[in-house]
Parts: structure tokens; C-alpha cells; sequence
């Protein structure tokens, strides 16, 4: 019974330590505006996720993708990352259907610091077809 216990022991803490490795993108709560401003004071790009709670591929990529360390390092390091959902936060919707024209989730938009459309990319992406999409938006920085 004493082994038992040292042996979940021992599990638990591994788990614990994968799991503080996996830290993944970080998503910022703010809004579209302050995104923008932040990203032009840090002098980096922005990454919009237009997602919703019940959207069976977000959540494949929130698992997934978002806690890829090599997408994570990228992200974090030139892109100011929020995620949007207007389905829950209705005044985004305006924003979402006319503005950037959102007609499935996930939908995933990259701007420069200035407001310019970058890419846009549109339902579930494994790791390797969203790494390509990031990198081609990250060759193309001003």
C-alpha cells in the first residue's frame, strides 16, 4: 500500500510539472482596440481567434495547437493573442459578421500593429497546417 501511494505520488507530480511546461499561447483579456495598441507599443502583430464554447474544433486546437510549444514560443514572443466569442459577448457581433466577415469558428485573423489584414484562416487546423500559416504571416512582418 506504501508503494501504491509513493507510485501515485509520483504520478501526480509529473503531471503537474508536463502540465506547468505546457503553458501555450497567452491569450490576453483585453479588447480588439487595446490589442492593437498594446501590439503597437510592444511592436508586434495580432492574432484574433474567433471562437465559441460549444465549437468541437476550437477546443481540438485549444488542446492542441494553442499548447504546441514551438506555436507557443512564436505566438507569445510577436503576437498580441485574444480570443473573441460573439456568440457570448454580443456587441462583438457587428464586429465579427460585418467587419471581418466571420461565417464559422474557429476563424482565425492576423493583422499588423496598423489594422491590415495579414490571413485569414478559417475552421480546424492540426499543429502542422497552422505552423505553416504562422510562419508564412511571420515572414511577411513590416
Amino acid at each position: 500500500m506504501k508503494y501504491l501511494m509513493i507510485a501515485v505520488l509520483l504520478f501526480l507530480s509529473l503531471e503537474i510539472c508536463t502540465a506547468q511546461d505546457k503553458e501555450g499561447v497567452r491569450f490576453l483579456e483585453i479588447g480588439f482596440e487595446q490589442a492593437f495598441e498594446q501590439a503597437r507599443q510592444e511592436g508586434k502583430q495580432v492574432f484574433v481567434n474567433y471562437s465559441t464554447k460549444g465549437c468541437a474544433p476550437c477546443k481540438m486546437m485549444d488542446m492542441s495547437v494553442y499548447t504546441n510549444t514551438g506555436i507557443a514560443e512564436k505566438m507569445n514572443e510577436k503576437l498580441i493573442c485574444i480570443k473573441l466569442d460573439p456568440i457570448k459577448n454580443k456587441s462583438l457581433e457587428k464586429l465579427a459578421r460585418e467587419v471581418h466577415q466571420i461565417k464559422g469558428f474557429p476563424t482565425m485573423l492576423f493583422f499588423e500593429s496598423n489594422g491590415e489584414l495579414m490571413s485569414k484562416a478559417v475552421g480546424g487546423k492540426s499543429v502542422e497546417e497552422f505552423n505553416l500559416i504562422l510562419d508564412e504571416v511571420l515572414k511577411k512582418q513590416l
